[in-house]
């Protein structure tokens, strides 16, 4: 991992990270155009295009994709965990970049409960720290915490990947499988969240990336050993995915409340509050329709077994629930 290590913090080290704040900033139409390219494929191209057509074979894709996206979510583990530990834990982290912890001219004496001001302190000019701890990790924002070195380079890469991650659904649609609700509202809406979230500075964003990377390193792969014919063995686990992907959004939701509570009603929270309202919003529905799901699916299926011919369709059904 050293090598790698080497290349991807001399990626991170070549990428000019304030141009790429302003080239999203500006160009937030292209998450707009994506949602209605998506729409089309989904709702167009499924019924009108394949409707006469037959399925294709894309099974060799299929493998390769998911493999590419186990891996990436992998990394994302691998950096990013690490590097919010370290925000939970340690005892000081020193040497944030002066002009990145916004607001510090108008915060209140509670809100400063975590940062570290030197006597004599000129805001943009002056090195600053803070103290690691769990609020640490929700409610301060400095680039240097979230947007610099491997752990930066790979939120960034998290939040772009979300537009390239609808392939899924075209997989779904030209191969004639069924695209539900929650498959692309999920899509849909995640992907628009992180734009909105890395152009607001979202505080508490590397929680969230580090649990999809988690959540997403085990369903991938799932669907990478099931593309490849090993459905049957690894089926007994579908249930065990969906239930993680339930207590990632009952943790979201959880982070969205407290985040909400303390920007609105607490000692305040260094956070964009309509990025927060959307991540309330978000992930107490997907907690609500994932639930949903898990009930009807594995709860609720009691009576009969699934016969071996529909093995395919029930991982099918999985993955589309991301």
């Amino acid at each position: 991992m050293n090598l790698l290590t080497q290349h991807l913090q001399a990626m991170a080290d070549s990428i000019d990270f304030p141009l790429v704040d302003r080239w999203l900033e500006n160009h937030i139409d292209v998450p707009i155009v994506a949602v209605v390219l998506y729409v089309i494929l989904v709702h167009v191209v499924s019924d009108k295009f394949m409707k006469h057509r037959p399925p294709y074979n894309l099974r060799f894709l299929n493998i390769v994709w998911n493999l590419l996206l186990s891996a990436f979510s992998f990394l994302g583990v691998y950096y990013c965990v690490p590097r919010l530990y370290e925000l939970v834990t340690a005892p000081v982290i020193s040497g944030l970049e002066p002009s990145s912890l916004r607001y510090i001219a108008r915060m209140t004496p509670a809100m400063h409960r975590n940062i570290i001001i030197p006597d004599g302190f000129r805001e943009g000019v002056d090195a600053v720290a803070v103290r690691g701890s769990l609020d640490t990790s929700l409610c301060v924002f400095n680039v240097g915490m979230y947007r610099r070195g491997i752990p930066g380079l790979l939120c960034l890469a998290f939040i772009l990947s979300k537009i390239p991650e609808m392939l899924d659904t075209a997989f779904l649609v030209f191969q004639k499988k069924p695209v539900i609700f929650l498959h692309w509202y999920h899509h849909v809406t995640v992907m628009l969240y992180c734009w909105h979230g890395w152009i607001t500075l979202t505080s508490s964003g590397l929680w969230f990336a580090a649990m999809n990377f988690f959540v997403h390193t085990i369903m991938y792969f799932y669907y990478f050993v099931a593309a490849c014919g090993y459905g049957k063995y690894v089926l007994p686990i579908a249930p065990l995915i969906t239930f993680l992907q339930i207590m990632q959004m009952v943790i979201g939701s959880l982070i969205a409340v407290y985040v909400f509570y303390m920007d609105q009603l607490g000692d305040g929270c260094d956070c964009s509050s309509s990025n927060t309202r959307l991540a309330l919003i978000m992930y107490v529905s997907y907690l609500l329709l994932f639930s949903h799901f898990f009930r009807s699916r594995y709860i609720r299926k009691t009576s009969k077994k699934a016969a071996p011919s529909s093995l395919p369709v029930t991982t099918d059904i999985v993955k589309k629930h991301k």
